[in-house]
């Protein structure tokens, strides 16, 4: 099995470097606490690929021997000196020394609240995060053992995006492995080796996972659209919308994809802007009714022009 060593050899992982993830953007100083069998340079490995993917900003390790021989202070100065400091995200190695985790924490607090302040994660042994509180831009972020579906997600997640998958893609893979998968990482695994289209196809897998996944990703991506047609053809919609059971519209912004789709048989938009109202409106009614959309449907040549999921 080929899992990524973080996923094979512990459980739980997402939703502990995602919530680092979340404390970084919104820049506050993270101690993570690690109980021994968690390999932090491992970890950095995860949460480094995270940090270049969303541009959070300039990954800077900092090692456990940089740690021991010098104070946070020096560091620091030594290796923003040249740098934006305010752009760099600064993953402290102090797992092996309970002191140097302390010195870290104790800088953090007496700068956190500097605007040109690097990002930091300080990552120390369990019981050394569990000795200390936290404050109002320093938060203790502690291992949690167990295994949900978001590590499935991860995982698909983070093979898709290196074998170069658009960004919907992704999105859908991830979550219709997930769904299909939930904690069994194994068959994560497996199914992210294989084409998101065989996987929509294929009997072995219950129409309410696929369901379920489908409608978490294209209703998101019909209302996307949706706003958009309206904006762009602002001038062609018209109000009052009268519909077939006599409802009244009278906002524009509470025409759907519907009654768009009926205004649009008259003149005004294109035929390529038509198809693509009729292709939204047969996946929009058919997620609504509890019905999986066809793998042909989206990638069909009017799918293509809105998102290619091949």
């Amino acid at each position: 099995m080929s899992l990524p060593r973080v996923w094979a050899r512990l459980p739980g992982p997402a939703d502990f470097l995602d919530t680092i993830l979340e404390d970084l953007t919104d820049r506050v100083t993270v101690f993570a606490g690690l109980p021994d069998e968690v390999p932090a340079d491992e970890l950095a490995i995860e949460i480094a690929d995270a940090v270049k993917y969303t541009s959070l900003g300039q990954w800077q390790p900092v090692r456990a021997a940089e740690v021991c021989s010098s104070a946070p202070s020096e560091s620091l100065a030594r290796r923003l000196d040249a740098g934006n400091a305010t752009n760099a995200v600064l993953w402290v190695d102090a797992v092996s020394t309970d002191e140097g985790a302390a010195a870290w924490v104790s800088h953090a607090r007496r700068f956190g609240d500097i605007s040109d302040m690097p990002r930091l994660c300080i990552v120390m042994s369990e019981a050394c995060a569990g000795a200390h509180g936290e404050e109002k831009r320093l938060r203790r972020r502690l291992w949690r053992d167990f295994v949900t579906p978001l590590d499935s997600r991860a995982l698909v997640e983070r093979t898709s995006r290196r074998a170069g998958h658009r960004q919907l893609h992704v999105a859908l893979k991830s979550a219709l492995i997930a769904e299909i998968a939930r904690e069994d990482l194994t068959l994560a695994d497996r199914l992210s080796r294989d084409p998101l289209g065989r996987i929509l196809e294929s009997r072995e897998h219950a129409r309410e996972c696929i369901w379920a996944a489908q409608v978490s990703v294209l209703l998101p991506l019909v209302e996307q659209e949706r706003q958009q047609l309206l904006c762009i053809h602002e001038a062609l919609w018209r109000i009052p919308h009268i519909r077939k059971d006599g409802t009244e519209i009278n906002s524009l912004h509470d025409l759907e994809i519907g009654d768009m789709a009926v205004q649009s048989q008259s003149d005004g938009l294109l035929e390529r802007e038509r198809h693509r109202l009729g292709w939204l409106r047969r996946v929009r009614n058919a997620l609504a009714h509890n019905e999986v959309v066809p793998w042909a449907t989206l990638t069909s040549p009017i799918a293509i022009q809105i998102m290619d999921f091949r």
